[in-house]
């Protein structure tokens, strides 16, 4: 039993087969997902997710720094109601992104402080992004971020920057870029890291692992993430599962695992809204 804590399966490129995805994940082991929005259109569709399928899937509300632009007064407010409803467990994705700067840094900043009062104020995990903001990032939770807790979610830094992490009490989650073969630093984090605070995801449609590179990355591909840690850390699949398993439950307050769900019945075949951060090569390009 698995839970893939980040995947998108709400946006447009899983439009043409989102339930037959959601059902494979389910099929294949992978309990629950937890999908984060990156905009007020996408977070109300991941929650529409949650509420399509209670208890298996959970939602994340949140402004992506690329979409920092967007995140006004209104769409705040928009993102408070939302945040307050059955099934959101996390305030994200939200966070720094210094590689593409889609939106102006201080954009960025000010909206990753606004989301951290927000999260606070719901008493409600993060998910962050961070991307070649790392020093900024761990400057802004230590400014604005006190008493919060959630995960860097699809670490892919050093030993140094997930200490940091750590000491603020935030977890790593790991996507398949660990999988990577010439990855092999961010391999030694993973063999490293404490049990207590690693999480998988799969990021998808993002970043599948091998042999799926360069394809649409899928919740059950969690799976490979999970067996490659496992590996690295001398255990079975099983019981690195469970490890992770019961971290998520922990930093989401998920529900017991009902192993039961509506995989087979749920109309989801409306939620199909794209996101600017979304476009392009669906591989390798990371949310």
């Amino acid at each position: 039993m698995l839970i893939d804590t980040h995947t998108h399966v709400q946006v447009h490129q899983f439009a043409g087969d989102r339930q037959q995805v959601i059902a494979a994940a389910f099929a294949d082991g992978i309990d629950r997902l937890i999908v984060p929005g990156v905009d007020v259109e996408s977070s109300r569709d991941a929650l529409a997710l949650a509420t399509a399928y209670p208890g298996r899937i959970f939602a994340g509300v949140g402004t992506h720094p690329h979409d920092a632009t967007t995140l006004t007064d209104e769409a705040l407010a928009a993102e408070r109601e939302l945040a307050r409803e059955p099934g959101v467990v996390a305030i994200g994705e939200i966070g720094l992104d210094y590689y593409r700067n889609l939106s102006p840094r201080e954009v960025q900043q000010r909206a990753l402080i606004q989301q951290f009062a927000l999260a606070r104020e719901l008493d409600l995990p993060v998910i962050l992004h961070n991307r070649d903001s790392h020093d900024d990032m761990i400057a802004h939770l230590r400014a604005y971020g006190q008493g919060l807790l959630g995960v860097f979610h699809c670490f892919i830094g050093t030993k140094e920057m997930a200490r940091d992490a750590l000491d603020l009490g935030f977890y790593l989650s790991f996507a398949g870029p660990v999988t990577f073969p010439r990855n092999t630093e961010l391999a030694e984090v993973a063999a490293w890291a404490p049990a207590d605070r690693i999480l998988v995801e799969t990021d998808s449609p993002y970043l599948a692992p091998p042999p799926f590179r360069g394809k649409r990355n899928e919740p059950r591909h969690v799976r490979l993430v999970a067996q490659r840690i496992a590996e690295l850390r001398g255990l079975a699949l099983e019981d690195f599962a469970a490890i992770t398993t019961r971290n998520a439950e922990a930093l989401f307050r998920l529900p017991p695992a009902s192993g039961t769900g509506t995989s087979d019945t749920s109309d989801t075949s409306d939620i199909t809204t794209p996101s600017p951060s979304e476009k392009g090569n669906p591989s390798d390009a990371s949310l």
